[in-house]
Formats: C-alpha cells, sequence, structure tokens
C-alpha cells in the first residue's frame, strides 16, 4: 500500500501484539474518510499479517500523530453476513464496524499513514527508503507540449534518415551496397506499366539462385531488404541512359516473388518523358536501393498518438506523483536470495510502484539479474509481462544471455520459463529470425497465450494485447518516442539502463539537442528529468578489477560504486595501462584509421594470446575504418586474430571481455579529438570504452592530443585520465619504428 507499511510488515511482531481496545471517542466518524479497504487488502497478501487462530488480517496501529508502529493491531475479515469488517475490542467483548463505516472513524486515523496518499511528517528511525512514499515531479511540462515536442522529433527525425540515406544511395551502386550487407536488389528489369505503377523482375545472383532453388517467396524481403512501403531510388546500373533523370526516388507498392511494383515520385523528377520510355525498356538493366523504411516512424507517431489517451501522458509530462502502492510485491515471494541489498530494493521498489520505476544500473552492477527477479515475481504474482529492448541483441540478452542447448545461464529469462523452472510460459516474438541459437530453437514456435513476452520497442507494435507491466532493458539506448510503443501497451513500466553511457542513436541530432531525442529514462530521471533522481541506483560492481573501475567510478558516477568482490589482475600486467604513440592518420571516407596505432594493437593483441583465450580479447575502437584496419592486420600476424573482437566503441556497449585494447586513433598537434572532444557525449563514449574490461584494459592514443586544449572539448576530461595514468606510472611511451609488427 505504501513503501512505509511494506517495512512496518516486515518488522511487526505478532505474537507481541494485542488487538487494540479503542475509546469511544475513536469511533466516532471524524468527517475525512482513509481509505481502509486497500491497505487491508495489501495486508492480506501478507502471511505474516494472518492471525493464527482467527480468520483475520492483523494490520498494525500506528501512533496517532506519527507513523511509529505500536504493538497494538486492528484485524479485518470478510464476514459471510456482514461482508467487510474491521474487529477490536470493547467492554472486554470483540466488536466490529462496517469497512466502509470504519473510514471516516479515528480509529482509521491509526492506519492512515500505510497509505501513500498521508504521508507522515517524520518517518519512524528505522525507516530508510530512496524514494518517499508519493513523489512529485520535479520539472514537470505541459501534456500538449510534450506530444508536440515528441511528434516534431518523429518527422525530424524521419527526413534526416531519408536525406542521409539518399545521400549515401546516390553515391554507391545498388550492387556495391548489396555486398556491403546493405538494403538493394543488384539487378532487374522492367516488366511494363501496371496500374500506375511499373513492374520489375528481380534476377538474383547466382548463390542467391542456387539457395532459393525455386523458392521465391518473400525472397526480396528476407534476401535483399526492400519491402512494401519502402522508398527508394531506381538506378539505371547499364548507365546507358546518361542524360536520364537517374536514379529515380519511387516507392514500393507491392512484392509478389521476384516481382516488384513501384510508384515513381514524379514531384522529384525532371523529365518526366524520357523517365516513362526509360520504365518500360526491358532491355536495360535497373537496380533499387532502399532508401527510407517509413513503418519505425509510422509506429512511433501511432504510440504518441496513443499515449494521448493514456494514463502514462500525465506521468510523462509530471501532471501526477509517482506513488507507491501496487500488490505485486506482497503477492509474490523472494527468488533469488543472493541478490545484494541495493538490487533487492530495486525489486521491490519496481513491484511496488503504480506507474513508474527507473533503476540506474552501471556496468557491472547486476541490473539484468535484477530485471529477471523483477519479471519472475512479477509474474509469480499474476501479472502479465512485457519485456522490451531498442535491438534485437538487447532482447537476446535478457532472454537467454549466455545460454547454451545444455545448459541455461541463471541470470536470463531462459532459465526459468518453459525451458526452465517453468515459473512463467516465455514467448520471444520473431525468434526464427533471432542470431542466437537458443532463442530460436527454443521460441519459435510457443502455443498459447504467454505470461511473459519479449520484443524489440519497434516490433511491439504487433502485438494484440495489453499488459500489466513492461520491462524496459537498455532504457538509456531507446528514444522517448521508440520507448512509446510498449509503454502504451502496459499500465506499469519499470525503466534500467545507464544515461552516463552512450545516448540513443539520432539522424537529426547528432548528439541531441532536445530533449525528445534522448531517452525516455533521461526524459523522467536524469538531471533536470521530469522526476530528477526518483530511483534507484545499482552502486556494487562485479565485473572490473578495483583499478579499472576507479577512474569511470570518480569521473563518471560521482564516487558511488564499490566493488563487489575482488577481480585479479592478469599475471605480471598492471590492470590498466597507457601506451603513447603517434602516427599518420588516414581518412577513409567519412572515417579515420591510424596505420601505427593498428600495429602496436596487434602486437599487443599477440602478447596476451599467451594468457588470454582469443574470444576473451576485444579490441575497440570510435572509428569504422580503423576497424577494418586493426582486422586485417591481426589476420596477418595471428591465425587466431579471427577470433578476437573488434568493433566500434558504441556496437561494443553492453559488451564484456577479460582483456580489452582501446585505440582512440586521432593524432594531430591541433589537439582535435573529433566526436570523443564533444562534451555532451564524449565523456559517455570514454565510458562504455572504459568499462568493458574485466582484468586488463590497455589505451593505446597519443596522449599529447587527447590532452591538448581546443575551444569546444572535454579537454579536462582526458587531462584528468592522463594524470591518472600518469601518475601511478602506467604510460608507455613507444617508438613507432621498435613496433614489431
Amino acid at each position: 500500500m505504501s513503501l512505509l507499511f511494506d517495512h512496518v510488515i516486515g518488522s511487526f511482531d505478532l505474537d507481541g501484539a494485542s488487538l487494540c481496545v479503542p475509546d469511544d471517542d475513536a469511533l466516532d466518524d471524524h468527517g475525512d474518510v482513509v481509505p481502509v479497504r486497500p491497505v487491508a487488502e495489501f495486508a492480506g497478501h501478507h502471511d505474516e499479517l494472518a492471525h493464527p487462530e482467527e480468520d483475520w488480517v492483523c494490520i498494525p496501529l500506528h501512533e496517532p500523530n506519527s507513523a511509529q508502529v505500536t504493538d497494538e493491531f486492528v484485524a479485518f475479515t470478510d464476514h459471510s453476513l456482514h461482508g467487510g469488517i474491521f474487529v477490536f475490542e470493547r467492554d472486554g467483548e470483540r466488536d466490529f464496524v462496517d469497512a466502509d463505516a470504519f473510514g471516516a472513524t479515528g480509529l482509521a486515523d491509526r492506519i492512515r499513514f500505510w497509505h501513500s496518499d498521508y504521508v507522515p511528517e517524520t518517518y519512524p528511525p528505522s525507516y530508510d527508503s530512496p524514494v518517499d512514499d508519493s513523489e512529485p515531479a520535479r520539472n514537470p511540462i505541459p501534456s500538449a507540449e510534450l506530444l508536440d515536442g515528441l511528434r516534431s522529433h518523429v518527422e525530424r527525425e524521419r527526413e534526416a534518415t531519408r536525406r542521409q540515406n539518399r545521400e549515401r544511395a546516390e553515391r554507391r551502386s545498388p550492387d556495391r551496397v548489396y555486398e556491403a550487407g546493405g538494403d538493394a536488389v543488384p539487378e532487374l528489369h522492367a516488366r511494363g506499366r501496371d496500374d500506375g505503377t511499373y513492374r520489375f523482375h528481380v534476377d538474383p545472383p547466382a548463390d542467391v539462385a542456387t539457395r532459393q532453388d525455386g523458392d521465391w517467396a518473400f525472397v526480396v524481403e528476407s534476401v535483399f531488404g526492400i519491402h512494401e512501403g519502402n522508398e527508394v531510388l531506381v538506378h539505371d546500373v547499364d548507365g546507358t541512359r546518361e542524360n536520364g533523370p537517374f536514379p529515380v526516388p519511387a516507392t514500393v507498392e507491392r512484392i509478389r516473388g521476384r516481382s516488384v511494383w513501384v510508384a515513381v515520385n514524379w514531384a522529384e523528377v525532371d523529365g518526366a518523358t524520357a523517365l516513362e520510355s526509360a520504365l518500360t525498356d526491358g532491355d536495360t538493366t535497373y537496380g533499387l536501393t532502399a532508401v527510407l523504411n517509413p513503418v519505425p516512424f509510422d509506429r512511433e507517431r501511432e504510440a504518441i498518438d496513443s499515449l494521448a489517451d493514456h494514463r502514462f501522458r500525465d506521468v510523462l509530462a509530471g501532471d501526477r506523483p509517482i506513488t507507491f502502492s501496487n500488490g505485486a510485491a506482497a503477492r509474490s515471494d523472494q527468488f533469488d536470495a543472493e541478490l545484494n541489498q541495493e538490487q533487492q530494493l530495486a525489486v521491490e521498489h519496481a513491484l511496488l510502484a503504480d506507474d513508474l520505476f527507473c533503476i540506474h544500473g552501471p556496468p557491472g552492477t547486476g541490473k539484468t539479474r535484477t530485471l529477471v527477479e523483477i519479471v519472475r515475481r512479477a509474474a509469480q504474482a499474476g501479472e502479465d509481462v512485457l519485456v522490451c529492448a531498442d535491438s534485437n541483441q538487447a532482447v537476446d540478452n535478457l532472454v537467454a544471455g549466455s545460454s547454451r542447448s545444455d545448459e541455461a545461464d541463471p541470470q536470463s529469462l531462459h532459465a526459468y520459463g518453459q525451458h526452465g523452472d517453468g515459473d512463467y510460459t516465455l514467448d520471444r516474438v520473431n525468434a526464427s529470425q533471432s542470431a542466437n541459437d537458443v532463442v530460436r530453437r527454443a521460441y519459435s514456435d510457443v502455443p498459447g497465450r504467454a505470461d511473459v513476452v519479449a520484443v524489440t520497442n519497434n516490433s511491439a507494435a504487433t502485438l494484440a494485447r495489453e499488459f500489466d507491466l513492461v520491462v524496459l532493458d537498455e532504457a538509456t539506448q531507446s528514444t522517448c518516442a521508440a520507448s512509446c510503443i510498449p509503454l502504451v501497451r502496459a499500465d506499469r513500466a519499470v525503466l534500467a539502463g545507464d544515461h552516463r553511457q552512450l545516448p540513443p542513436y539520432s539522424a537529426s541530432d547528432e548528439p541531441p539537442e532536445s530533449s525528445y531525442g534522448h531517452s525516455l529514462f533521461e526524459h523522467l530521471y536524469a538531471d533536470g528529468g521530469v522526476y530528477d533522481g526518483v530511483g534507484l541506483q545499482l552502486q556494487t560492481q562485479y565485473r572490473m578489477h578495483r583499478d579499472i573501475a576507479y577512474f569511470p567510478n570518480r569521473r563518471f558516477y560521482d564516487r558511488t560504486l564499490r566493488n563487489g568482490r575482488a577481480v585479479d589482475p592478469l599475471l605480471d600486467r598492471p590492470a590498466i595501462e597507457g601506451y603513447n604513440v603517434g602516427g599518420r592518420v588516414e581518412t577513409v571516407g567519412h572515417s579515420k584509421s591510424n596505420p601505427t596505432e593498428a600495429r602496436l594493437v596487434a602486437h599487443l593483441v599477440e602478447d596476451l594470446l599467451s594468457d588470454v583465450p582469443a574470444n576473451e580479447i576485444g579490441v575497440i575502437t570510435p572509428y569504422s575504418a580503423q576497424v577494418s584496419r586493426i582486422r586485417e592486420t591481426l589476420t596477418e600476424r595471428t591465425d587466431a586474430g579471427d577470433r578476437v573482437t573488434v568493433d566500434t566503441i558504441d556496437s561494443f556497449q553492453g559488451g564484456e571481455r577479460t582483456a580489452i585494447v582501446l585505440s582512440l586513433v586521432r593524432s594531430n598537434a591541433e589537439g582535435t579529438v573529433g566526436f570523443l572532444g564533444r562534451p555532451v557525449d564524449g565523456p559517455r563514449r570514454l565510458n562504455v570504452a572504459l568499462t568493458r574490461a574485466k582484468q586488463y584494459c590497455a589505451v593505446v592514443a597519443d596522449w599529447h592530443t587527447l590532452r591538448y586544449d581546443v575551444d569546444g572539448k572535454c579537454t579536462d576530461l582526458y587531462s584528468d585520465f592522463y594524470q591518472f595514468v600518469s601518475n601511478t606510472d602506467r604510460l608507455n611511451d613507444v617508438d613507432p619504428e621498435f613496433i614489431p609488427v
């Protein structure tokens, strides 16, 4: 019923308590009606308040004018003749008052602080909670402004995505886009005009034709990534129509097997007459490249429109306080006995929250484990639970974690569903398309109505049901608009993430300028958020060696983290060290690479392979071009190179390895470090990079470039980092001539 009552129940000694004997005036009508039935209902879910001999729920009384609990109780029971009644003692006999009449009595005032509508001036000395029973909004915004802002952001993102994709598509042929893994059809031929649209026939590459073996159903969608409704560019692949208006903007109207019908966007075309002839020429080879898939944006708009009439609108705008009186905590039992104190508190508050609760989970603090416990207990309490994240990888991490076909990861939902302990039935929407083998095999066909449904935020739009609770993991990687899709399908929400790490991707703002481009988690919980600070931070990290955790803890988490276990460093190596090396920086498209750093990284990885398995080594860099350079260098140097994970910082978020080598690439006299120097997201990107390592972290960089002061750069961050590495004798100067690679 309230956080305070939940605390009192845990400490109340029923064996040492007695049925109350009220004064006569305590039963008079006092005017103000206390909502006593919800208090009794909440108490009824706690076995420790059940009377050992009578069919009573015993509700402790507090002092008349304070929340200090007494050793008296009033009893509630559902009488066969009188219905709900409250029982007490009078003149040596048991007496009762009808539940509805009892709420107006003075005696009812002595259980009022167990309801979240009543807040005492002071709390009992034993009570300590990170949030109050009723938390008002700190920074409310008009609900109309909220909805308009969300809609505007979606349209800005739509237009920016369209523009960026079109610019890229115009620079590359469909064949190059397809070979690079993009959405494109390399070759198709015109088959005439049909009802205002132009029909084309897809001629697949030889390997695709062999693989399909005559089965062309959904080949355009599954192989080439082109779907009905997509905005595309039609290319003249032969180049025989140099004077034509190619590439031509169009929209895919229909797909049947290898046939594709497109409607030309004539408003954007010059030379309509010549184009009409060209698009019906069956001898010319054409290609398609995708420009925009409107479905994600349309789903976000629909969710925002639904939000206008949903209870969450008032929460997101701050029009009502956050309260904690839900009965799911009382209707469920703790499963994971090894949760630490903060994790237990997070679970209890999440289950008690009437609308919303935010869990801030820095790296290695057991956020996933905490969410699994929340889902298990909510399902036990009889709630339908929706589990979401922005990416398929993040959803599968929560569903299966590191599960294998013969062993379930105990920190995954898979371990407790129908293939594990059987606590609930779990469904993973679109499991057949998952990259995770366990997910594909176990959840491709789940019969019946599942208790727990896992799906990406965007695909939640396809669900034809409502849920009691949505658990939104990695909530700081999803924009406000994207988070609204699962949000409007549930009554309550638990958001978990780390707003000190990377923000959501934004095509229109990099980093986002408006609050609507940030995550819903930041909109609500972060500094300046609607409910600024109303939530709970997990503060015990178990992943990193203390020396690796030291700088991120001090710089990004205000020294709030503590080390929950001793993590040994690798033998004869410091847990964290820096390598100072320059080198020529090459520009590759819009990206950067540093061959000298790539050589040094390869040397360090080779050395690490004597102590660490290749699959437990990660190499992280800000630039995709450096990823390619390092992969090439590693492949040349060692047979184990293909088993070492090499990726960008952004792609590595959420991952961890025993050893991490970080290559920061930039080297120049001006101190320019690109987006790593942006004050808004530069620190967050560095935080992600440093907190992936468990036992060893090497930072390869030009440390002069890093710490050289430039306007608009977060110089103090890199100066502080340099001082940390240098002052502890962990900075190694490297002469490029002596790198043995």
